[in-house]
This record gives C-alpha cells, sequence and structure tokens, in this order.
C-alpha cells in the first residue's frame, strides 16, 4: 500500500447495541471530526433483530459512499469464555469440536447452534473465545454485502475495549453496559480471565460486589489495586468504588481501531 493510500484511508467504525447504534469515521487510524453519530433504537427486549433492522435501515439511508465497515457488537449478544489448551485448536474442524463442547457445557445445548470463535494465544496457554448467533453475524454480513459494503471485521466490543487501553498495560479492566458488566485480568498484552453478568442502571454497587464475588473463585485478584473502567452504560454515577479508575470513552465505536477478530 502507497502513502496516500495510507494517509487516505478510511473505515466507518460502528458498534450495534440492543438501545442504540454509535458510528464513527476513521482515516488514517484516527477519529475523523465531527463524524460521531448515535442512532436510538425502541428495543425493550433488547432483540439483535430489532437492532440488525436498524442497522440495515441507516445503511440504506447512507449509502452514498461505499467505505468498508467495522463492526463491534454489544456484551449481551456475545458469550465469552476462557477455554482451556487442547491441542484439538491447532486444526480448524477439530478446534470448532472443541469449543463447542466447552460452550455446551457452560451455556447448554443451544450454544451448538451459535459461531464460535478464539483468539490466537501462545501455544499451550488458555484462550479467550466468543459465541455469537449465527442469524446475527450472518445478518451483518448480509447488510454489508447489499450495499457493496467491504466489512472488515466482527468482533465483541470486549476486544476492542481491550485494545484501546492495552498500552497502559492495566492489570484488570472493568466494561459497562447498559445492563451488562465485564471484568477482565490482563497479562502479556492480552485478557487472561473474565466474569460477565448482567447489571442493573445503578451499577456502581454491583461492580464492586461483582469483583469481590470473582475474587472468591480467583484469590490471585488480591494483588490488583486498580482496575481501568470504560462505562459505556449511559448511565452516570454519583460515586465509584475507589479500586475502579474510569477511563475517558467518547463512544463504543471510538473503541475499535484494528480488528482482531474477523
Amino acid at each position: 500500500m502507497s502513502l496516500i493510500e495510507r494517509l487516505t484511508r478510511a473505515t466507518l467504525c460502528l458498534h450495534l447495541a440492543p438501545h442504540g447504534l454509535h458510528g464513527v469515521l476513521r482515516r488514517a487510524g484516527r477519529p475523523v471530526s465531527d463524524s460521531t453519530f448515535h442512532l436510538p433504537i425502541a428495543n425493550p427486549d433488547a432483540s439483535w433483530e430489532v437492532a440488525l433492522a436498524a442497522l440495515r435501515g441507516w445503511l440504506e439511508q447512507h449509502n452514498e459512499k461505499k467505505l468498508p465497515l467495522a463492526v463491534s457488537l454489544a456484551s449481551r449478544w456475545c458469550a465469552m469464555l476462557m477455554v482451556p489448551w487442547s491441542g484439538a485448536l491447532l486444526d480448524a474442524a477439530s478446534a470448532q469440536r472443541f469449543l463447542h463442547s466447552q460452550f455446551a457445557a457452560v451455556y447448554g445445548d443451544g450454544a451448538r447452534a451459535w459461531r464460535l470463535a478464539a483468539d490466537d494465544a501462545p501455544y499451550g496457554k488458555p484462550r479467550l473465545a466468543c459465541g455469537t448467533d449465527a442469524g446475527l453475524l450472518q445478518g451483518v454480513q448480509d447488510a454489508a454485502a447489499a450495499h457493496g459494503r467491504r466489512l472488515l471485521s466482527i468482533e465483541p466490543i470486549a476486544g476492542p475495549a481491550w485494545r484501546s487501553i492495552a498500552a497502559g498495560k492495566p492489570a484488570a479492566f472493568a466494561l459497562v453496559e447498559a445492563g451488562r458488566l465485564l471484568l477482565a485480568t490482563t497479562g502479556g498484552g492480552r485478557i487472561t480471565g473474565l466474569h460477565s453478568q448482567s447489571c442493573g442502571a445503578a451499577w456502581s454497587d454491583e461492580l464492586d460486589r461483582a469483583w469481590r464475588r470473582w475474587n472468591l473463585r480467583a484469590p490471585q485478584l488480591d494483588a490488583i489495586e486498580q482496575v481501568a473502567l470504560l462505562d459505556l452504560s449511559g448511565e452516570p454515577q454519583d460515586a465509584l468504588p475507589a479500586r475502579f479508575q474510569p477511563v475517558a470513552v467518547a463512544s463504543a465505536a471510538h473503541l475499535i481501531r484494528e480488528a482482531a477478530w474477523a
């Protein structure tokens, strides 16, 4: 790729959540001034079908430029799991069977209809895996294709959230979305452990309780004094537990940089 191509390359970054579609244009890796948008979605049941229809409608109305898309999905629709190392992960076919068995053990037989992917951890190390309804992923792919858009990536928002703060090497981070919170430990440039659960609008108290409950299963958390906090909930809190240090986030779409999950 030439220097001119690198400087002019643009990507439309989209984040699809139950109650909104967020977007920002990135050119040469940087957000373009005044390109941010937010489309509210009336979706009381948090259905991905309703959100997907909103995405299709937005693409239909904004189809003048065929910019490539990078899409992240709300954690509500992405089941995350740390899976143990297995030699089965070295082959694509056996890796899918292994991942489906791991997800089915935790989430039930319904997980066998999900599309699964795992990160590329070092040999012998546990891997971070994600399971998403195949219909949702196919729907996003079809929506992009219907409007001549190249789809660079679809991934859970946890990926962009981590990459946005990875340079600071936090030992752990918390990601809060509307109705959902995720806690993760990190090391060696990747996520090494996680805990995910639902939460209410007054999530600050639940955040600390969730950390303490996780600590009962993972005593090594005692050594972590500070946790980076990314708040995408849209619900400001009066006070936060001292352990959690807020990181400024313009929007969920702004977290998307390079792609890690295709």
